[in-house]
């Protein structure tokens, strides 16, 4: 998509700068065509990074159980049952700050994504794009719902062990209200895959064609205008 979008981007230049009897249709359906493209372009990175985030919690659980093993080798005159309190704290402690940044991170994914949404809706951009960055945005609301749910939970672990200081769990209902607009689940998300192959093929066409014609254009005028110069009588 990248490289589309920079193809694209050059097109519209050699269109802006082109005379060509047709330069003026192909700039607008080319400058049409990059909007589109940029659109989802953003939404690819953002997919991409939400994929990131959901790999990296694994690959710290990951290490954070190796070393609470290798912890378990280093004889310090510790229980067996304090070793296994204090890897269960720090690990406590781990989930805590990655839910935490976990946390950060939806909600800035959360906010590009309304701002995708924004531009493709001033933009005038295709109704399926549009859809698209909606189902995005309820996606994300729904995760980052959960995951707020979540660093509650490991949040009112880590305090003190009585149960009195279990009972404030209500206190972070007010950011509830936040992912509220998202309608519903991640079932209607598959929809628009199929329509999205079609358009990509359609639109790799159509750039094409309009990259033959713009040559076309740039290579047959000035030729045209040398030969009907020698009148011979």
């Amino acid at each position: 998509l990248e490289k589309e979008v920079a193809k694209l981007e050059k097109d519209v230049e050699g269109f802006k700068e082109s005379d060509g009897e047709y330069a003026e249709f192909y700039l607008e359906a080319a400058e049409k065509d990059l909007a589109t493209k940029k659109a989802k372009l953003a939404e690819a990175k953002i997919k991409a990074a939400t994929k990131k985030a959901e790999l990296e919690p694994e690959l710290e659980k990951a290490e954070a159980e190796l070393e609470n093993l290798l912890s378990t080798l280093d004889p310090e005159g510790k229980t067996q049952d304090e070793l296994d309190k204090e890897a269960e704290e720090a690990e406590l402690d781990k989930k805590a700050d990655e839910l935490q940044n976990k946390v950060a991170e939806l909600e800035e994914e959360l906010s590009k994504l309304e701002d995708n949404l924004k531009d493709a809706e001033i933009n005038n951009v295709e109704d399926y794009i549009k859809e698209g960055l909606e189902e995005a945005i309820a996606t994300k609301q729904a995760e980052l719902e959960k995951t707020q749910k979540e660093l509650d939970a490991a949040l009112n672990e880590l305090g003190p062990d009585g149960d009195e200081e279990e009972t404030p769990a209500p206190a972070p209902q007010p950011e509830k209200p936040a992912p509220a607009p998202a309608p519903k689940p991640e079932q209607p998300a598959p929809a628009p895959k199929p329509e999205k192959s079609a358009d990509q093929q359609a639109e790799e066409d159509y750039a094409r064609r309009s990259e033959e014609e713009y040559n076309r254009l740039t290579q047959q005028q000035p030729p045209k205008a040398e030969k009907p110069a020698p009148a011979p009588k």
